[in-house]
């Protein structure tokens, strides 16, 4: 595995950025906000960074008062919204930010801006204000809820089949869609799997879970996708026969 680092070696800003105007706030806004939410400290050294505090007894516990839900759903927007802004900010460092010029723009970030938007310049000092929350956070699997156990075995399968995912790449040659199922259904015998009984049904290149109805299971065919019960071509079928039959 491959691991793209985003801004963990990073200490701010090497030049000021000119960005659409707003960008200082909304980034202001979201380190606030998930400070208060998982209840992050910051600290500073003498004159090293503003960072979070990883000897808090909060931070070193696992946010031990905030509800699993809301642990899980705080950090998976938090990283993907650091990975978010690390792209942005490549881009516009690169490609400074002018009166946004909406779907004339040559770049899909700077598109995602109307017509006649203004920028905003961010000095090396002003990024120090938020530079701090740029941390990936974790979250222990044994807080892992159903939803975000789903959406880490996602991730962990794109990348077993070859595909780049969060920063993420698979260094050996990419595994079938049967291997990476038949590895995720081996994570599931260490980890919480909430009981999703994840498997990648027959012809098809993705996880399904039988929680939701997204495969039957046919004992002889296996997992066999929604939809695709009847479609089986396999003499005497029993999940086909038993479709026919309704």
């Amino acid at each position: 595995m491959s691991y793209h680092v985003f801004f963990a070696f990073s200490a701010g800003l090497a030049k000021t950025l000119s960005v659409p105007a707003g960008t200082k706030a909304s980034l202001l806004a979201h380190v606030e906000e998930v400070e208060q939410t998982l209840g992050l400290k910051r600290s500073k050294y003498k004159d090293s960074p503003v960072h979070w505090d990883y000897w808090d007894k909060n931070y070193r516990a696992g946010f031990p008062k905030v509800p699993d839900d809301v642990l899980c759903e705080t950090v998976q927007q938090h990283n993907a919204w650091v990975r978010e802004w690390y792209g942005n900010f490549a881009h516009w460092s690169e490609h400074p930010f002018r009166k946004g010029r909406g779907h004339q723009a040559t770049h899909f970030i700077d598109r995602g801006w109307p017509v006649g938007h203004p920028s905003e310049k961010i000095t090396p000092e002003e990024a120090q204000k938020f530079w701090h929350g740029f941390e990936m956070l974790k979250v222990s699997p044994d807080r892992w809820t159903c939803e975000y156990y789903r959406d880490r075995m996602d991730h962990l399968y794109k990348v077993m089949r070859g595909c780049d995912d969060e920063g993420v790449s698979f260094d050996q040659k990419a595994l079938t869609a049967k291997q990476a199922g038949a590895v995720i259904r081996l994570f599931e015998t260490y980890l919480p799997s909430h009981d999703l009984h994840l498997e990648v049904p027959n012809g098809r290149d993705f996880l399904a879970s039988s929680y939701d109805g997204g495969y039957s299971w046919c004992e002889k065919c296996g997992a066999v996708a929604e939809g695709d019960e009847s479609q089986c071509r396999k003499r005497k079928c029993p999940l086909r026969e038993e479709m026919e039959a309704l």
